[in-house]
């Protein structure tokens, strides 16, 4: 069930969770000419080669860190892959490219607590936490850089390891927002972000390209409505603000991984020249699902009966038009196990 899938993937050492031969977005635009690119959070779970220890279960076997990784991005679709396992807050912490990891030796890294969250557990030692965010971004604007000379189409997936745990910003960034380490921490999300656009733009990349800026949860910063309550810029262990501070979540009720609307309700910005009006808006559900559906629409390929089941396609909408059929109904499901079913300004919570 679910529950199980989530239970398997939740951290650095997990197996699997796509099923062998299943279509993915990747799969889907590399068999449509597009040159498909990965960097960035995998935690879709791995194939950790282990040292086959005499007299040791499998399961309990250390990773051998020097041999080739299985069940890579590369796998599924992705011409090259440049990935941390999963969430930074998750070891094992190591840079894997194409499969394979690029630290020298493997060091240990200590447990830290909020709002430096690490668990305890192997880390390479070309990792540095607060470089992390950089270097990822870094990676992927080289590959921009790589494409302006190409004519074939390409597709990048950029999954930040920032804004989420560990809170760690950069040196330029410390202190700039008066809002704390997390502030800090979104305002390098925001300059990252824009060094990915400026990478289109100097690449002549821009006005060919669809370029879409989302999350896949809410902020897990809370919201204090008490007034004397210490808050997280007061005190940078306090993982909330009171509202004069920060709304992190804007004033949706609840947090990351919630039932309620901060869980899931998202910003979702895209910038495509020509197609997507400047400044327009809609305010029609879609979920991050329809991201499969949208992309077969535009590379003209139909879907199979086996494909992409809860995708529909955000085409006529990106156009300013009005779909022929209506999307169906978004299920969403807590870290809780709670689900609850949305249909246009209707959510039934189902506990």
């Amino acid at each position: 069930g679910l529950g199980d899938v989530y239970k398997r993937q939740i951290n650095g050492y997990g197996g699997p969770v796509i099923e062998r031969g299943r279509a993915t977005l990747a799969s889907l635009l590399s068999a449509s000419g597009y040159y498909t690119c990965m960097v960035g959070k995998w935690h879709l779970g791995l194939e950790w080669p282990r040292q086959n220890e005499p007299g040791v279960a499998k399961n309990k076997q250390a990773i051998d860190f020097t041999k080739p990784i299985g069940a890579v991005p590369n796998r599924y679709g992705f011409d090259h892959s440049y990935i941390i396992p999963a969430s930074l807050d998750f070891p094992p912490y190591v840079y894997i490219d194409d499969g394979k990891v690029t630290a020298s030796a493997v060091v240990e890294q200590p447990a830290q607590r909020f709002p430096a969250f690490l668990r305890k557990g192997p880390r390479g030692d070309d990792v540095v936490m607060e470089e992390v965010l950089g270097h990822l971004v870094d990676h992927a604007c080289e590959f921009l850089r790589g494409r302006s000379h190409s004519a074939r189409p390409f597709f990048l997936y950029l999954p930040l390891p920032a804004p989420h745990k560990p809170v760690l910003p950069h040196p330029d960034y410390r202190g700039k927002t008066g809002l704390g380490d997390y502030g800090d921490f979104v305002a390098q999300v925001d300059g990252a972000v824009g060094s990915v656009m400026q990478a289109l733009e100097e690449s002549g990349l821009k006005d060919n390209t669809l370029f879409v800026y989302t999350s896949d949860n809410g902020s897990f910063m809370h919201r204090f409505d008490d007034a004397s309550r210490k808050d997280h810029v007061e005190d940078a262990t306090v993982q909330g603000y009171r509202s004069e501070h920060h709304r992190a979540n804007g004033a949706l009720r609840g947090t990351k991984a919630d039932i309620w609307e901060a869980g899931h309700r998202v910003p979702f910005l895209c910038r495509w020249p020509s197609v997507v009006a400047p400044g327009s808006k809609c305010d029609a559900t879609i979920c991050l699902t329809d991201f499969f559906a949208t992309c077969a629409d535009l590379v003209e390929t139909p879907l199979a009966d086996d494909m992409a089941e809860d995708s529909f396609s955000m085409v006529p909408r990106l156009r300013g038009e009005r779909p022929k059929t209506t999307r169906a109904p978004v299920v969403h499901h807590s870290v809780a196990g709670m689900f609850a079913i949305r249909r246009g300004q209707w959510k039934l919570v189902l506990g």
